[in-house]
């Protein structure tokens, strides 16, 4: 059994590489979890689980560690392995909680300069609600939320809080993006907002009837097309959830506040261009998709994509935009 509990609390610690055979070298696809030892699972569970709603998924421990493990993962003489506990954390990575039983561990919280973990950052899509219900739990929180004005994080706002032990966690907001996403950079920073955008297909799900999902779609079209800003901004209710998740290949949106100034550019770019249908709507379960072709009277076809929609309510919810021939 002990060596069961050896392999097992081996492969928590290890990063597992998948091969690029023609390589041969190691691919990361992700963080599978951040590992973060904590006091006693009594103080940490009711934190993470019942103020920061994670849930616990697995429990292991305890077992023993020998000198020959110690020194290997430079862990004490004489600590042992009280609990390990993994949670779900939302829709980002898993977190890995450990609990020691330990004579010579450090008690106290490292400084921020101090070498190693510093600290663990969530999402949020509402920073402002989100500090009120810390506090509101007695969670000490170091400032108001700060916000980036200027440079390439711009939009995004931020704020420190406590763990009941001292340790350092931050709250991260930017429901519009950040101003670098703007610039088309070759690669982008992984959000976990993204992440909770898909749409689940149940029994339960109303399906909206074929024809009003054209009608939805086809006032979509027109929407982009249109250049009287306040009707825009009219049809975007009618069209959109307030949440809804625009996926382009140069910008993401959250939400149809910054949309008016992206197709406002997009119009002033192409004078003379108009949107239209290349071929009919597809659509089954609340899934779209509309193939259109952007382009004056004498070559309307001038620019092709389709948009991939999935409908929530009556409205789209997301919406993934595919430009043909695109190459960035």
């Amino acid at each position: 059994m002990k060596t069961i509990y050896k392999t097992i609390y081996m492969l928590t610690l290890t990063t597992i590489f998948s091969q690029n055979t023609s390589a041969q070298t190691p691919v990361v696809k992700g963080i599978e979890h951040i590992g973060i030892t904590v006091p006693d699972m009594k103080t940490a569970l009711p934190f993470f689980k019942d103020i920061l709603g994670f849930t616990p998924v697995t429990e292991i421990g305890p077992f023993e560690l020998d000198d020959v493990w110690r020194e290997k993962y430079k862990i004490h003489s004489g600590a042992q392995v009280e609990k390990i506990v993994s949670l779900r954390a939302g829709d980002g990575a898993n977190i890995e909680l450990f609990e020691y039983k330990s004579p010579k561990g450090n008690k106290e919280v490292p400084y921020g300069d101090d070498l190693g973990w510093n600290h663990t950052a969530f999402y949020t899509d509402d920073i402002n609600n989100s500090v009120k219900y810390l506090k509101s739990k007695g969670i000490t929180v170091l400032s108001d939320p700060n916000v980036s004005t200027a440079g390439p994080t711009a939009g995004e706002s931020w704020v420190y809080f406590l763990a009941p032990w001292g340790a350092q966690f931050e709250l991260v907001s930017y429901p519009n993006g950040k101003a670098y996403e703007k610039e088309n950079p070759q690669t982008k920073l992984w959000s976990p907002k993204l992440a909770g955008e898909s749409f689940a297909i149940t029994s339960a799900t109303k399906v909206m009837a074929t024809i009003e999902v054209e009608k939805l779609l086809q006032l979509h079209l027109a929407t982009w097309g249109e250049k009287n800003v306040e009707k825009r901004t009219k049809n975007f209710k009618l069209i959109y959830t307030e949440d809804v998740n625009i996926v382009d290949p140069f910008f993401i949106l959250n939400g149809t506040a910054n949309l008016n100034p992206f197709i406002d550019d997009l119009q002033k770019k192409h004078p003379g261009f108009k949107f239209s249908l290349a071929k009919p709507i597809e659509t089954h379960n609340n899934i779209a998709r509309l193939f259109w072709q952007f382009g004056p009277e004498s070559k309307p076809d001038t620019i092709t994509g389709q948009d991939v929609f999935a409908i929530e309510n009556n409205k789209i919810k997301s919406l993934y935009i595919f430009i043909d021939g695109l190459k960035k």
